[in-house]
C-alpha cells in the first residue's frame, strides 16, 4: 500500500512491525531551515550553503565524518564547539521534540503487542541526542544511518532492519515522508504509507489496532 495515511489498519498475526523515519515523520524535517536561518546570520548565499550540504550530506549521514565536519563542509569555514552548538545544533534542538500525543499512540500500539521500529537517516550529533531521549525506550529495533552505514532509499537499509526483524514483508508497516522511500518499500514487499505532519501521523496511529 502507497499513498496518504487516509485508511485504517489492522493488526494481523505476530509478529507485526511498524517501522518510523524520525526527520519528517515523528519530529519536522528542519535541515533547510536550519541552512536558510544560518545562512542569513552570516550573510552567505543560502543556495550555496545547500548546495554543499547535498554534495556533502551523504558522508555526514553514513557516519563517515562527524556533524561539525559536515557542517563545516556546508558553511566552508571551520568552526568551534560552540559556534556549531550555537548556530547549528541550538536550532535543530527546537524541531526535535517527539509530541507528547505521539508517544502516548506508540505506548498504545506496544501495549496491543506491536513492534516498533525506527528506520532513520541522521548525522552523529544527531544520532547522540535521540539515543539519550525516553521515547527510544519503546523502540524494539533502532537503525541510524550514521551507525550502520546504511541509508535510505538504498535497498540495504531496508534489508537489514529484514534481518533484524525476522519479520515476514508484509507485517512491516513503514511511514516515511519521502516518496523514493516510499517507492522503495513497497517495491520490497513493505506496506508503506507516506506521513507528512503530526496531524497525518497521529491519524494514521490512531487507525491502528
Amino acid at each position: 500500500m502507497v499513498g496518504k495515511a487516509t485508511k485504517s489498519q489492522s493488526k494481523p498475526s505476530a509478529p507485526f512491525w511498524l517501522v518510523l523515519d524520525v526527520h519528517g515523520v515523528l519530529i519536522p524535517s528542519s535541515e533547510q531551515w536550519i541552512i536558510k536561518s544560518v545562512a542569513k546570520q552570516l550573510g552567505k548565499p543560502w543556495w550555496l550553503l545547500y548546495l554543499r550540504w547535498v554534495l556533502n550530506v551523504s558522508g555526514s549521514q553514513r557516519g563517515t565524518i562527524s556533524a561539525k565536519a559536515f557542517y563545516e563542509k556546508v558553511l566552508g569555514q571551520p568552526l568551534t564547539d560552540k559556534q556549531f552548538h550555537q548556530w547549528i545544533f541550538s536550532r535543530y534542538l527546537t524541531r526535535a521534540t517527539v509530541p507528547t500525543s505521539v508517544v502516548h499512540e506508540l505506548s498504545r500500539l506496544k501495549k496491543l503487542g506491536w513492534k516498533l521500529a525506527l528506520l532513520s537517516d541522521m548525522n552523529t550529533a544527531q544520532a547522540e541526542h535521540h539515543r539519550k531521549q525516553p521515547f527510544m525506550k519503546l523502540f524494539d529495533e533502532v537503525l541510524l544511518s550514521c551507525e550502520t552505514g546504511l541509508m535510505k532509499p538504498f535497498p540495504s537499509a531496508f534489508e537489514e532492519l529484514e534481518r533484524r526483524t525476522k519479520a515476514r514483508k508484509d507485517h512491516l508497516v513503514f511511514a516515511d515522508d519521502l516518496w523514493f522511500n516510499i517507492g522503495i518499500a513497497s517495491l520490497l514487499g513493505w506496506r508503506a504509507v507516506t506521513i507528512q505532519g503530526e496531524k497525518s501521523l497521529l491519524r494514521f496511529l490512531r487507525d491502528l489496532h
